[in-house]
């Protein structure tokens, strides 16, 4: 027995959507009505169970927690570390425009 997976359910529904969506499109360009607006019903059907799905989808994942950062103060060098010529060409101020 497989289990049900709403997210391949989803995917599905997609690749239905766009066959659908091409049908209608060859139907229009072919000049039949009655066969595009049979298909705009197939198409609408289709976009509500995959929005119905994309909900529980929605409801269904865990909650993300931030990443968290472990030693952040290591990620750049403290100023003690720096040497005399680097602290020498960082510009202290601003160049004034005027």
């Amino acid at each position: 027995m497989t289990s049900f997976s709403p997210a391949d359910h989803a995917m599905g529904l997609e690749l239905q959507l766009e066959e659908v969506l091409e049908q209608q499109h060859r139907a229009r360009v072919q000049g039949r009505v009655d066969d595009a607006e049979r298909l705009q019903a197939e198409i609408e059907q289709l976009q509500g169970e995959l929005a119905a799905t994309s909900e529980l989808l929605a409801y269904d994942q865990p909650r993300l927690e931030p990443p968290e950062f472990h030693d952040a103060d290591k990620l750049s060098a403290p100023d003690s570390k720096r040497t005399a010529a680097t602290r020498a060409s960082v510009p202290r101020e601003l160049p004034s425009s005027g």
